[in-house]
């Protein structure tokens, strides 16, 4: 039977050391607002520890905490969590079979490049309403995972290391929640993403990965804002990106309703557009093939190329859109363009195309520049 203990300085209160000391199987431990040492060598295992503080800062814990490794579940509520040594906030193990639930909560790191929160062996890991400062959300290789973050947020930009990281089998599903940095898989990861109505700095996708993006945007301005590689499958749909969509090797991608700032596609990848806007760059090179259907091309001003094909890619379009903002086409090598244009700033375009490459272009006048 769970029994409710209050932890506080009060008459008719425990002490927090006596209260660690007698940890019994579903206790629901209510602490009222202060700071709490954690002790080393204490290992969380099914308890439930919630604030009664107005805000989780009124509650602190003071240390890092580890999940026992025969743990069924531990829930933590109203809650801040603040390490103060090199080490993970939260801490699963690799023999874990668990459940981690945080509402609420504060995890702060220690502000380098340990982890957070870092997640092993089999663990379902839900966050709600959460904020993760001064570190990652990890889940490592021999992790079997499903993650859940709703209204929740974490805050740590890092050069090398993804702010959210997905190793390991699994899913992670994330709703009205944001990503200050990367998200990051692995080439070991074999995962499902389900991204929505969410913002995040950028993405690297990597390994086995199966993303569906509704609703969401990713912020940065980089070339590479997302990267998609190796056998990644990706559906995103009504999302924006400020900078780049770089797809390489073999990705399957889908993109509706979306707009984005540029895209680079090269070996292997295969894409299919649908009602989107490309504001200033298109460039499909090697052996990419991209389906585009009411799709709109612009060109920026530094850019010599609006859209550019190149070596033995292939673009196969109906009912385009372009504006090429004085920027040319470019059809080059053995590249084929199949396409028909419904709408044009433009009265003509200039096509640069070599002699070994195929143009078909319905709908719009078009001079053939070819080099």
């Amino acid at each position: 039977m769970s029994r409710l203990v209050k932890v506080g300085a009060g008459g008719s209160e425990i002490g927090w050391h006596e209260a660690l000391k007698d940890l019994r199987a579903d206790d629901v431990l209510l602490l009222e607002p202060g700071f709490y040492e954690l002790p080393q060598d204490t290992l969380f295992s099914d308890i439930t520890v919630k604030g009664t503080g107005s805000l989780p800062e009124d509650t602190t814990i003071l240390g890092y905490v580890n999940v026992a490794a025969d743990s069924q579940f531990v829930n933590l509520e109203n809650l801040c969590i603040n390490t103060n040594t090199d080490s993970n906030s939260l801490f699963v193990p690799a023999e874990a079979n668990t459940y981690l639930t945080l509402r609420n909560c504060i995890i702060k790191g220690y502000g380098n490049d340990t982890a957070a929160i870092a997640a092993n062996g089999k663990v379902t890991l839900e966050l709600y309403s959460t904020m993760i400062l001064n570190g990652s959300l990890s889940i490592f290789a021999n992790a079997d995972f499903r993650l859940e973050m709703n209204d929740s947020s974490i805050e740590h930009v890092s050069e090398e290391f993804g702010t959210l990281a997905l190793e390991g089998h699994g899913t992670a599903i994330i709703n009205n929640s944001r990503i200050h940095g990367s998200i990051d898989t692995f080439t070991k990861t074999n995962a499902e993403i389900d991204l929505n109505n969410s913002v995040t700095n950028s993405m690297l996708l990597q390994g086995e990965v199966w993303l569906n993006m509704l609703n969401s945007k990713v912020v940065s301005d980089d070339d590479t804002s997302m990267y998609i590689t190796d056998k990644t499958w990706a559906n995103i749909i009504g999302s924006d990106f400020n900078g780049g969509i770089y797809l390489d090797k073999t990705p399957h991608v889908i993109i509706q309703n979306s707009q984005l700032n540029r895209m680079i596609a090269v070996n292997d990848a295969e894409i299919t557009m649908i009602n989107s806007i490309v504001v200033n760059h298109a460039d499909f090179q090697d052996k990419a093939k991209c389906s585009a259907r009411r799709v709109t091309f612009n060109g920026g001003a530094e850019y010599q190329y609006f859209l550019a094909l190149g070596d033995q890619a292939f673009l196969e379009g109906h009912d385009l859109i372009f504006n090429s903002n004085g920027a040319d086409l470019a059809v080059k090598d053995a590249a084929k363009m199949h396409a028909s244009v419904i709408a044009s700033s433009d009265d003509s375009i200039a096509v640069e195309c070599s002699q070994g490459a195929s143009v078909q272009l319905l709908g719009m006048k078009w001079t053939n520049k070819k080099k």
